[in-house]
This record gives C-alpha cells, structure tokens and sequence, in this order.
C-alpha cells in the first residue's frame, strides 16, 4: 500500500484533533451619490425682426439686448454645460415662408453681456455657470424676405437644449 504525503497530513490531523478551518475576511466600501440642481432654462425675450419690407434683408444681432432673442438657464454653480439648438431655416405665415440665412450667438455670465463670449449657434457651445449657478444666451439672426414677400406675421421656433 502506497501513502501519499496528503495521507500523512489527513492522519496527523485526525490523530492529533485539530480541524481544518477556512479563513475569511471583509471590507465595506461607501456608495456615495451628489445630487446636482436640476437644470431650468426659461425662453426670457423672443428674437423680433420688427417690421420688414420685400426684398430688403433684416439683422438682429446676438448682442442687441433689446431684440435679440434670450434664454436664461439656472443650474449648478460652476458646472459646464453644452448648449445645442435646433433652429428654424424659415420663418412662416401660412402658407407663405421667408428664409433665415444666418445666426449668431452670445453666451454670458451677466444680463448685460459683460463678459460675453460670441458662438455659433449652428455649432452649439460648451460654457460654464456662474458661481451662482446663472448663464444668460442671446441668439441673432438675418431674414431675407423676396421682393414679392407676402404680407404677414411671421414666425418661427428657435429651440435651445441644455445639458450637464
């Protein structure tokens, strides 16, 4: 009869009473989450051309505080956001349209663009929430009506996205 060394070992265990224990051990670890302040984005001021005649193109720029469109967001102090938009290639009355064939767009920590920083809103932007948690966003754009424009109001949606 052959014994191999795990005999030995199983005898001599069993000879002498001692058992065999398993070992165990543990860690925890802390799940942790940080609410952020939701996002809220209020449509504060419409982008209004006033009156255009056929034929003759009209401007609103970005940085015209009285007719260039706004969007004021709130949110977490200090977080970087991205702006993206969805923007009307035409505006409509009826069934009649005029064309808007460029935009601009400014992005500030203050109501007055102190400070602002000029975008492309066909490109979106990346900025950064005051230390308040603010961001106010103009946006500016050229219609171009025909020389045989329809008489009429008008209009269109400008749709600005804001994401964490």
């Amino acid at each position: 009869m052959r014994i191999t060394k795990l005999s030995l070992v199983v005898a001599a265990l069993v000879l002498t009473g001692t058992a065999l224990q398993a070992q165990s051990n543990n860690a925890s670890i802390t799940a942790t989450a940080s609410v952020q302040t939701p996002i809220n984005v209020l449509g504060a001021q419409q982008l209004n051309f006033g009156n255009v005649f056929p034929g003759v193109n009209k401007t609103v720029n970005a940085t015209d505080l009285t007719n260039g469109g706004r969007f004021d967001v709130t949110g977490q102090a200090s977080t970087p956001v991205t702006l993206s938009f969805t923007l009307p290639a035409t505006l409509s009355s009826g069934g009649n349209t005029m064309p808007i064939v460029s935009y601009t767009g400014v992005h500030a920590l203050l109501a007055t663009q102190v400070g602002g920083v000029a975008f492309s809103p066909a490109a979106g932007a990346t900025p950064t929430l005051s230390g308040t948690g603010a961001l106010f966003v103009w946006v500016g754009a050229q219609v171009q009506p025909a020389t045989n424009q329809v008489a009429g109001v008008y209009t269109g949606s400008v749709v600005m996205t804001v994401v964490y």
